[in-house]
Formats: structure tokens, sequence, C-alpha cells
């Protein structure tokens, strides 16, 4: 008992140790953009790692949004993400409500056809994708990285795996009652999943969200520009397009805080459906 007993407390302290490192990688990094971001001009070009600036200033944020211009291509993020994740869960919704279904014909070839695009990684598939785009008149568009994102074979999966684990007799009575497939799914099966589409529906705002090479491809016009061609032209150029005053590192890195902020208050406002949308949707008994 006392071997098993040090075993363990050795182990949970080598855990532990292990988990400390993996949170302050991540943590670290967070803080010095965070402090970087308030710094002064002069103070951002210091190579060091900063957790708190010696001089708080505002002038990379005013920068970011006077000067560099960040709130239009924010507000076609913000566009983009909530029509595109909307369209998303509601479409792989009622694919994955379809599939659950025992007299549907041909569910084991539609079932296959969804899973075989997964295989295929978006950079296999970039010339064929960029030609359908095109010659559908959407290129230069936001409907463009909106509409080639709109399904996802995990989605899908996910929503069925949850849809399976709502007691059938739910659905008879349902339609002993009268009511048709549409009352049924959105009535009965939509409340019930709750969790299951907060799980889906963050996973696909965060992906369109950072999306970087659809928009690279599909959007030519400035005024089109997502916050991730932004954030890249901010970062990686040392000069800004429309003038020869350089950037300074505070506004890049408050152009990264910006960028960051609206994914971290979606996970704090939903991670408990979440949580219990993965555990739940994805295990069956």
């Amino acid at each position: 008992m006392k071997r098993t007993t040090i075993g363990r407390g050795l182990f949970l302290i080598i855990n532990n140790s292990i988990l400390i490192t993996l949170v302050l990688t991540m943590i670290i990094p967070l803080l010095n953009v965070l402090a970087v971001s308030f710094t002064t001009d002069m103070e951002s070009y210091e190579n060091t790692i900063k957790l708190f600036p010696r001089q708080p200033s505002l002038i990379g944020y005013i920068t970011l949004f006077q000067r560099v211009a960040i709130l239009r291509p924010f507000l076609n993020n913000i566009f983009v993400t909530v029509i595109g994740t909307f369209l998303h869960v509601v479409f792989c919704a009622m694919a994955g409500y379809v599939l659950t279904k025992e007299n549907f014909l041909g569910k084991a070839i539609i079932a296959a056809l969804i899973i075989i695009p997964n295989m295929l990684p978006f950079e296999m598939i970039i010339i064929p994708v960029f030609v359908t785009v095109k010659k559908l008149g959407l290129m230069d568009t936001l409907w463009s990285i909106i509409l080639i994102k709109v399904i996802s074979t995990f989605s899908i999966l996910l929503m069925k795996n949850y849809f399976e684990g709502i007691p059938k007799s739910l659905e008879e009575s349902a339609f002993i009652d009268g009511a048709g497939e549409y009352a049924i799914f959105f009535k009965i099966y939509v409340p019930l999943a709750v969790p299951g589409m907060t799980t889906i529906t963050i996973f696909q705002f965060v992906a369109l969200w950072n999306q970087l090479l659809p928009a690279v491809l599909f959007l030519n016009s400035p005024e089109k520009y997502t916050l991730q061609i932004a954030l890249k032209s901010l970062v990686v150029s040392q000069e800004l397009t429309s003038t020869t005053q350089s950037v300074a590192n505070n506004t890049r890195m408050a152009g990264i805080v910006v960028a960051i902020i609206p994914l971290i208050l979606l996970y704090i406002f939903a991670q408990k459906y979440f949580i219990k949308g993965i555990m739940v949707g994805a295990v069956k008994e």
C-alpha cells in the first residue's frame, strides 16, 4: 500500500509538472502579445518577453483602427463567420437527422459519399474548387468562402450520433399526434440536441474566423478582405500598403488581440454545452 501511495504521488507530481509546463508554453506567449499591444512604439521594439508594459499606452490600438483601418476586415470576418456558421449548423444537423432514418433509401451510399471528402485535404482539391467557384460567378465575393465550408463530414457524423441517442419513442409519439418531419426535427430533435449543435457551432466558428487560404484565393478587392488577410499583411509586411510609415510591433500585437477576443468570448459562454456535446455526441452506449 505504501509503495502504491508513493508511486501515485510521483505520478501526480510528474503529470502536474508536464501540464503546468504545457500551460506556460501557451499562456506566456499570449501574455506577451497582450502586454506588447499596450506598449508605446519605442518600447514595443524591445526584443524581450514582456508580461507587463512599463508605460501602458493605447497607441497600438489607435493606429490599428485609424491608420491601418482594421474595422472593415473585422466586419467582413463577422459576416462570413456568423452567416457561414449558421448555414453550416442548419445543413449539417438536417443531414445528420436524415442519416438516422432506418428506412432511408440509399443511406449507405450517401453516408460513404459524405465520408470520402473528409479523406481529402483542401489542398488536394484546390484547383477544382477554384474552377467551380469561378464558373458560379462567386469570385471576389464573401459568399465564395462561406459556401465552400458550408458542409463538414465531422459535423454531420457528430450530429448523427447525437440524434441517435434521442429516444425514438418521442418521434413515434409525435407521428401519432400528426406531426410531420419538419415539426419533429425543429420541435423535438433540435431542442434536445443543443449541446451537439453548440459543439459544431464552436468548431465551425473557429474554422471560418481563422481561415486564410480560401480568402487569399477567392478575394481580390481590398474592401472584401477578411481579418486574416489584413493580419497577414500587418504582421508580415514591414510597411503599410497605403503609406510609407512603418507599423510598430504594438500595432501588430493589437491586431492579434482583436482577432482572438471573439474566440475566447465564444468559448467562455459556450464551454458547458461544448464539453457535453463532445462527450455525449461522440460516445454511444
